[in-house]
């Protein structure tokens, strides 16, 4: 196989550079003179969408990023993301642009779902697993966002400010650890600056540290339009410009070279790292490093086992609260249980933005928790939470061509000519850059088409959603138009739609037609896309929701209320504005409470809620954002089939006030990490606040004792790793799982540095009254601190302290080291 170096030399410097943008979204350009075929990239964190949404091949929707951290499993990850890369590979896709390793900054983050932790050596562990899953299954992985890419709000422009220490110690060792323990393929750069340089343009982190210093060997790519330089950028290290074909690079950095602002050696490394990249991926006259068979599509996995996806949603699950030891309930214990809240009748089991999928369908919530615990299960929703008109899930809408459920989609060009006519099992379409042939937005025209079946007689309300002109007409008559506007970001329009709301009087059991039309205006500043959206429900009143679930809650044995984030609340391309539940979902909570002291309450959301009724309620249960598996891993864990495995990797606050960073808002263009290294726990611990459940807290079915603390070593030289061995037992009724955590604390009190950080942690299981190891390694890095002045990692003698628990507020045995 030629050297990298020679293939670049077969190339014209015109085919060197066409190579370093895009052919379109998500395809790079084919080059015969080297037998490279296009390499083919794909959105995927929680599921891999493909190139397009495609309604009749569904992607498996795993639980969420900060879920899979829950689990603290490295194993796990890692074979999730496995069967994850294999399917990516049926899919003919070579390039999972995953995971998401920024830190979970504040718990307002439209986006916190998305990423691991709010602690670096959780979100490591984490991020090396998921990379080497990936791309074990011969998938190329790509961390994002690098770096400081925290904020949702205005985050194509904010400059971060960011000390290099805090980077250094907090946000870049998770990039670090994929690039020198995974050897990642793709280092993603983002939209916003640090320190005066966009991140695309900026040589300081991308030539100076990523592949200087840390030898990096693979791909810089840019965020989706986030270039917005020529020489800049093509001198601070970017490799890759997305998408394309337009952009700032082509015939403009091919005149620049030519010009001499811009060295051809520098053009040539950036196409040898893409010839690395195709030989990775097979994309090279079909080879690739390592063991072919490893890479075969023939030989990759459709869809993600379910069987796994449903081990790793319920070990995901964080039971917060478990007070009388109503939990594991007993199948056949009661005979009726109230299902309540609007996340029991409509879950969200993704979150929104590039990461979501068209999903496989989920079972049912009251089916499956009424097989499990043997009882009659009732459902009410309870209130209203959602921004937008519910998407009937219940067969009520029907393609009016061949009568199965959904709707019938046509795509016209100006001229009226239809370019796709086809049934969607959705009421929910997103074309997303890849729009079907011979469509040019905004002259073109989608029409939606339903036969709908109202269950109750009485009012409803129908809402079409999309951005451009929307008209709609039922049985024939035109009864609503409009011409929606963009929001402020192109994504936001994609998970919240801005939307026509049209009143109905329907009887039951009779059809009516409906019919959307939709010119989208869609192509933004950024990229183009078009999405659809039809809702029907019956028009609701809070009051009588709220009323008809609290006489359910009184009249059966237990009720389990499944509250949390409503449709498009969490999402890429915004922050949230508050951390309180949606609506009125407090106010339920109570109410059922109340009425029914066996009141399990699921929290549905990706990122910490308030909880004001914690004191009120049987049990707590946080379920991120769930994936496919919800509803089975629900009732595993509520019957104790299985164990609630979870453990926080974020902290959730008592009050907003508390979360030592509250604001995602950038002040003037500036977003400043002004407090330093203390965000998550490290803040809650120095400003002495209790937050209502700790980082690393999370209950089992079982008690653990911890008997033993063992160091490898009395004291280690600097740079020096540092062997750990904990010994705890089974002291509870039934086997089970434990994640033993281990902190190390400084030996000075410095205010601006943490009091204790995450070093090592282990996920454990024993037997009724087994007693078992966990064994650790602290790295010697974690007893360094990073000096500005000297440019360099520095270890300070003196003694340091292990304590090892159940979370970062339960220490339970401590050891001292000396650091020579």
């Amino acid at each position: 196989m030629p050297a990298a170096s020679a293939l670049v030399a077969r190339l014209s410097l015109e085919q060197k550079v066409r190579l370093l943008t895009g052919a379109d979204s998500w395809r790079l350009y084919a080059e015969g003179e080297l037998g490279l075929r296009p390499i083919v990239m794909s959105d995927g964190p929680a599921g891999v969408r493909g190139i397009r949404f495609d309604a009749a091949r569904p992607s498996s929707s795993l639980p969420c990023p900060v879920a899979l951290a829950a689990t603290w499993d490295e194993q796990l990850v890692h074979d999730v993301a496995l069967a994850l890369g294999h399917e990516t590979r049926a899919r003919g896709v070579d390039v999972l642009l995953a995971p998401t390793v920024n830190i979970v900054r504040t718990p307002l983050s439209g986006r916190g779902f998305e990423c691991f932790s709010e602690d670096p050596v959780l979100t490591a562990r984490m991020a090396v697993a998921y990379v080497r899953g990936v791309q074990g299954a011969g998938v190329a992985a790509t961390v994002k966002h690098f770096v400081a890419n925290d904020s949702e709000t205005e985050r194509r422009t904010y400059d971060a400010l960011v000390a290099e220490s805090v980077l250094r110690e907090l946000y870049l060792p998770p990039f670090e650890a994929c690039v020198n323990e995974a050897d990642v393929a793709l280092v993603m750069a983002a939209y916003n600056s640090v320190n005066g340089a966009f991140m695309t343009a900026n040589r300081p982190l991308l030539h100076d540290l990523l592949k200087t210093e840390w030898r990096f060997r693979g791909v810089v790519i840019s965020d989706w339009s986030a270039t917005y330089t020529t020489v800049p950028s093509a001198q601070a290290g970017l490799d890759l410009v997305m998408p394309g074909p337009h952009g700032p690079w082509g015939d403009r950095l091919l005149a620049e070279v030519k010009a001499g602002n811009v060295s051809e050696a520098d053009i040539d490394d950036k196409v040898a790292r893409l010839i690395g990249l195709a030989r990775r991926v097979g994309a090279l006259n079909g080879s690739t490093d390592g063991d072919p068979s490893q890479h075969l599509k023939s030989a990759s996995r459709e869809l993600v086992d379910p069987a796994l996806l449903r081990e790793a949603t319920v070990r995901s699950f964080v039971l917060l609260t478990n007070r009388r030891g109503l939990l594991p309930m007993r199948s056949g214990a009661f005979e009726k249980l109230a299902l309540i809240g609007p996340n029991a009748v409509e879950p969200q089991t993704q979150g929104g933005g590039s990461v979501r999928v068209l999903a496989v369908a989920g079972r049912d919530l009251a089916e499956t928790l009424g097989e499990a615990l043997d009882t009659y299960v009732s459902v009410h929703q309870g209130c209203v939470t959602s921004a937008t008109i519910a998407v009937p899930h219940d067969g009520s809408l029907h393609d009016p061509v061949s009568g199965e459920t959904g709707v019938r989609v046509e795509v016209r060009t100006a001229d009226g000519a239809v370019v796709s006519d086809a049934r969607f099992p959705t009421s929910v379409l997103t074309w997303w850059d890849d729009l079907p042939a011979a469509v040019h937005l905004p002259d073109s025209e989608v029409v939606m088409r339903a036969k709908y079946r109202a269950r109750v007689d009485g009012p409803h309300v129908l809402g079409a959603a999309g951005v451009g002109m929307l008209r709609v007409f039922v049985d024939g008559t035109q009864v609503a138009e409009g011409n929606t506007e963009l929001r402020r970001d192109s994504v936001q329009a994609l998970s919240l739609p801005p939307e026509l709301r049209v009143p109905l009087q329907l009887k039951a059991d009779r059809d009516i037609d409906v019919r959307v039309e939709h010119q989208p205006a869609a192509r933004g500043p950024h990229f183009g896309f078009a999405t659809l959206r039809l809702g029907i429900e019956p028009a609701q009143e809070d009051d009588k929701l709220m009323a008809d679930a609290v006489v359910a809650a009184a009249g059966a044995d237990a009720a389990v209320v499944v509250v949390g984030s409503a449709d498009g609340t969490e999402s890429e391309g915004y922050d949230r504005e508050n951390m309180a539940l949606p609506g009125r979902q407090d106010e339920l909570v109570r109410r059922v409470a109340a009425a029914n002291p066996n009141t399990v309450v699921v929290i549905n959301s990706g990122m910490p809620v308030l909880m004001p009724w914690a004191d009120e309620v049987a049990a707590i249960i946080q379920v991120w954002f769930p994936g496919q598996a919800f509803s089975e891993a629900l009732a595993d864990m509520l019957v104790g089939v299985a164990e609630p495995g979870g453990r926080l990797p974020i902290s959730m606050p008592r009050a907003e006030a508390d979360s030592p960073v509250l604001s995602a808002k950038p002040d003037d263009g500036a977003l400043v990490y002004a407090e330093g290294l203390l965000v998550g726990y490290r803040g809650y611990d120095r400003k002495e606040k209790e937050p209502l459940f700790c980082f690393g807290h999370g209950l089992g079915y079982t008690d653990w004792t911890y008997e033993s603390l063992t160091l490898g070593s009395e004291s280690v030289s600097a740079g020096e790793d540092l062997s750990v061995v904990v010994g705890v037992r089974n002291s509870g009724r039934r086997a089970g799982r434990e994640v033993v955590q281990m902190y190390l604390e400084g030996s000075d009190d410095e205010p601006d540095r943490p009091l204790r950080v995450l070093c090592g942690f282990a996920n454990v299981g024993a037997g009724h009254g087994e007693r078992v190891e966990a064994h650790m390694t602290v790295p010697g890095r974690l007893f360094a601190r990073y000096d500005e002045h000297q440019r360099e990692w520095v270890w300070k003698p003196g003694t340091y302290a292990l304590r090892a628990g159940r979370s970062s507020r339960d220490l339970r045995l401590k050891a001292e080291v000396v650091l020579r």
